[in-house]
């Protein structure tokens, strides 16, 4: 019996240790977890694992310091494939691959986690899958790789050089123990975790590399002092504290102070954050945390430096001020994955605050708005029509999105632009353009549309589409209220996936001609302003029978 125990204990251990396989003496609260999970001795293995995921979940034990560790130390191993795979995951999603891999199926994954921590059975199936694409190996091999790791394994601490000399420091050593132990008159120095770092041809080992294969650079990067102290600052901010494991993007020297960018792993439900630790003559802390909007590799402003880091997959960095009637493109120089700075002129409230970078990944080029606020979003760009990118077009469309608020910047996730139609508008308006604008957060929210003349001028409000970020180009339908020196128009059309469109409210019932891209114009009131406009909904009718209703505002 006792041995069957010990089998036990041994799995629990493990299973606790991957879990918990970070931060401070990991062994030592995997062995306070798994005691507290044992300690009633009722029912065999399943009923002891049962006991343990609420204790892993829930109350995972704090870090100490026994005494034995004055003796003994763990006999450190390297991380295998799988162990450091679970280091990008939080420690819930550690806990369903470690439970799938003990045996368990995706419905008993489910139950096991139980309802304070509801897991679904595609959650199950995406960590798992998560970890079978970091580690490149098949179901079997991870087993064994996990089977073999005994996180129990302890060594004798090697003894001091020296002879009696290590002997007199080594007694010198137990006093002091004993009088912090029996008297409590010197306290304990708190131990911390160093930040993880990125293997620095990680993002080779990809074609779409993401923040999480962003390697770590700069001139400090062996201070692990100064990495520690930005790690534990970082996770003693009681507003945005990290998520996960904490990685090192960049460390060095930066106008006089001691810069350390980081960011954390929250897993596959959520997108990372990034924080700034700055340590100056007179200061030092955390002094901005971003969360992402994507996992994509974005480029992060550097306090209020006007600089920027920079992945170093994204190469040809130029930037261009968006309120220009047409982009003035300056080369921007980058170091050791840290831009020049840009001139703090460039930066106007009436664009907000943002400017556009375009740089060059592969053969596609890669557009981004960024700001001055290393708090604010910095979204990146895609066309529809990819053509649009070098076009006169495409710039205005920037315009109007950064100059005309045609998209909140500071809040939106990446934009997806389209350019729906472009044609003369009536009562001698002249050309304009159906701009529609998608962010793909929050996630399927729904897109909005404007009327922007040539050079991007705004010439409507926001309205309406169907669409969200990953709808198909051809059945998106948008409309908008324009006014002309004359009267109000009703503005609406559609891709080509989209049969007719069809008019409906107090406007009466119009329809668009069948042939050529729908579009659709509508006389409205002569007067009043845009909060007493007629109630009017446009039906999209597409190819397949489907229809959909857009509402201009």
């Amino acid at each position: 019996m006792r041995r069957m125990e010990r089998e036990h204990y041994g799995r629990l251990l493990r299973l606790a240790y991957l879990v918990l396989d970070d931060g401070d003496d990991p062994l030592g609260r995997a062995r306070r977890a798994v005691a507290r999970a044992v300690r009633r001795r009722r029912g065999g293995y399943p009923a002891m694992r049962a006991r343990l995921v609420p204790i892993l979940l829930d109350d995972p034990p704090t870090g100490r310091r026994p005494a034995h560790r004055f003796l003994f130390e763990p006999a450190r191993t390297p991380r295998g494939p799988v162990r450091a795979a679970l280091l990008e995951l939080p420690p819930d999603e550690r806990l369903v691959y470690a439970l799938r891999r003990d045996g368990l199926t995706v419905p008993e994954v489910a139950a096991e986690m139980g309802d304070q921590h509801p897991v679904g059975f595609q959650d199950v199936d995406r960590v798992t899958a998560a970890v079978d694409e970091l580690t490149g190996l098949d179901e079997e091999a991870q087993r064994e790789e996990i089977q073999a790791f005994e996180p129990d394994l302890v060594r004798l601490r090697p003894p001091l050089a020296g002879g009696a000399r290590w002997r007199a420091g080594l007694a010198g050593v137990l006093v002091v123990a004993l009088v912090v132990v029996a008297g409590g008159l010197i306290a304990r120095p708190r131990s911390s975790a160093a930040p993880g770092t990125v293997a620095p041809n990680a993002w080779r080992e990809t074609s779409t590399p993401t923040i999480y294969q962003w390697p770590a650079q700069g001139g400090l990067l062996r201070d692990e002092r100064l990495l520690r102290r930005a790690a534990d600052a970082w996770r003693g901010d009681r507003g945005d504290p990290p998520v996960g494991r904490v990685v090192v993007l960049y460390a060095g020297r930066l106008d006089g102070a001691s810069l350390v960018i980081l960011r954390d792993s929250p897993g596959l439900r959520d997108t990372p954050s990034v924080a700034q630790y700055f340590e100056r003559r007179l200061s030092r802390g955390v002094e901005s945390v971003r969360k992402l909007a994507t996992d994509a590799g974005q480029l992060v402003m550097v306090g209020m430096t006007w600089r920027y880091l920079v992945p170093p997959w994204l190469l040809e960095v130029r930037a261009a001020v968006p309120s220009g009637r047409a982009p003035d493109w300056r080369p921007v120089t980058v170091r050791d994955g840290l831009s020049d700075p840009l001139p703090w002129d460039w930066f106007t409230p009436r664009c907000q605050n943002y400017v556009v970078f375009q740089m060059a990944f592969g053969m596609r080029t890669v557009t981004q708005f960024v700001s001055n606020d290393p708090r604010s979003s910095a979204p990146r760009v895609w066309f529809r029509d990819p053509a649009e990118q070098g076009r006169r077009s495409g710039w205005a469309a920037l315009h109007a999105v950064a100059c005309e608020a045609a998209a909140t910047l500071s809040e939106s996730g990446d934009l997806r632009l389209g350019r729906l139609w472009n044609g003369e508008l009536p009562d001698g308006g002249g050309r304009a353009t159906l701009l529609t604008v998608d962010a793909s957060s929050p996630w399927g929210a729904p897109g909005g549309s404007m009327l922007i003349s040539e050079n991007g001028r705004a010439m409507s409000a926001r309205g309406g589409t169907n669409s969200d970020y990953t709808s198909p180009a051809g059945t998106t339908a948008a409309a908008v209220w324009w006014r002309s020196p004359r009267r109000w128009h009703l503005v609406a059309a559609a891709g080509s996936g989209v049969t007719r469109l069809k008019s409906v409210g107090e406007l009466g019932s119009h329809e668009s001609e069948a042939d050529g891209t729908p579009a659709l114009m509508v006389p409205g009131p002569r007067d009043g302003g845009a909060a007493r406009l007629p109630v009017v909904r446009v039906v999209a009718y597409e190819t397949d029978g489907d229809r959909t209703v857009v509402s201009p505002s």
